[in-house]
């Protein structure tokens, strides 16, 4: 699970980013005002593009402020603390409900999914999403890539790619546009490819057709809520982060307070130095699921022969200089230093 993926829809698996920054903007489209036929063409060349760069799976939806049971969902979710020391989720409200305010004149949100391999089976307590290069610069490069390939007839569109980096509730848009449904532990389950996926957006001022809104759901079989050691999982797909081990190594800033030190003292939390992946590895939704993961998501050499022991040697720039480019940097070292203290209380 990406320490992004907290509430059922916030900035990303069961949690989303540490930044609520807004960037990336492209020029590239069409004429607003398109016929029938023009507009399933221009359905057809966009999905075909982002699909044939790596996603696997792409979706439309109108951009339009989102719903009211799911924003008031969301804002009792903040009400009770379980943002945790994630405060930047209170962070531009208005734009957070309405995507049209990230691009004047924006008439669509483009959701997509792109696949990462689940751990190795030696995993020294590392989530699979960070076994592979920043997702962030990866799924960016691609996109803008395909956006920049368009036929010359998007010419004047506009764009911005949100990549865990603008202040959007992707999951909600993710059923929305109809590229996956909600899992009871707060994951976004693309049918045929699983929950192991990064999830980004495109808002554009071009006025794609609406794909149907997922209507599928989890099977309910509550494996994930059972086994999460800290009890952070909710029947409705919330997560508490609090209580989530995700949360509590990698977005965390200093010393856990009593409700986290209990959650890491169990023999999962002890065994992790950074995010957690037992509710998505438990998930029957992940189970014989396609592959199509681009080679850039692959887990590199240099997390696959990690050895957790060299980490506690390194000093800071030593640390910053070797992970560069990985998500492992993300951690900060005095927060890495506290992880690795954990795992030698096995």
């Amino acid at each position: 699970m990406k320490s992004d993926d907290f509430f059922l829809e916030t900035a990303a698996n069961p949690c989303e980013s540490a930044s609520a920054r807004t960037r990336g903007c492209l020029p590239t489209a069409v004429s607003p005002q398109k016929s029938t036929a023009s507009h399933l063409i221009g359905d057809a060349v966009i999905r075909s593009a982002l699909l044939d760069a790596g996603a696997c799976a792409v979706g439309f939806a109108e951009a339009a402020p989102v719903d009211e049971g799911e924003w008031v969902a969301f804002q009792r979710w903040l009400a009770n603390g379980k943002n945790a020391g994630m405060d930047y989720m209170h962070n531009s409200p208005d734009i957070r409900r309405d995507p049209r305010l990230l691009l004047p004149g924006a008439r669509t949100v483009i959701s997509l999914a792109f696949q990462y391999p689940q751990a190795p089976a030696n995993n020294p307590g590392i989530a699979a999403y960070a076994f592979g290069r920043d997702y962030h610069k990866v799924i960016r490069k691609k996109i803008k890539k395909v956006l920049s390939e368009l036929p010359e007839i998007y010419k004047n569109a506009k764009y911005r790619i949100c990549i865990d980096s603008a202040p959007i509730l992707e999951r909600y848009w993710g059923v929305k546009s109809g590229i996956g449904y909600r899992g009871r532990n707060g994951a976004i389950i693309v049918p045929g490819y699983g929950s192991f996926v990064f999830l980004a957006e495109i808002i554009t001022d071009l006025e794609l057709t609406p794909s149907s809104p997922s209507t599928d759901k989890c099977i309910g079989c509550n494996f994930c809520i059972k086994k999460c050691p800290g009890g952070a999982l909710n029947v409705n797909g919330e997560v508490n982060c609090t209580k989530c081990i995700s949360y509590l190594t990698i977005e965390h800033r200093g010393e856990w307070d009593a409700t986290g030190t209990e959650v890491m003292e169990t023999e999962h939390g002890r065994n992790t130095l950074f995010g957690c992946d037992l509710c998505l590895s438990l998930c029957p939704h992940n189970r014989h699921t396609d592959s199509k993961v681009i080679p850039e998501l692959q887990s590199t050499p240099e997390m696959l022969t990690l050895n957790p022991t060299e980490l506690t040697t390194l000093i800071e720039e030593e640390y910053r200089c070797r992970f560069a480019g990985l998500p492992l940097s993300r951690l900060h070292h005095s927060d890495l230093t506290r992880n690795l203290r954990s795992q030698a209380q096995r």
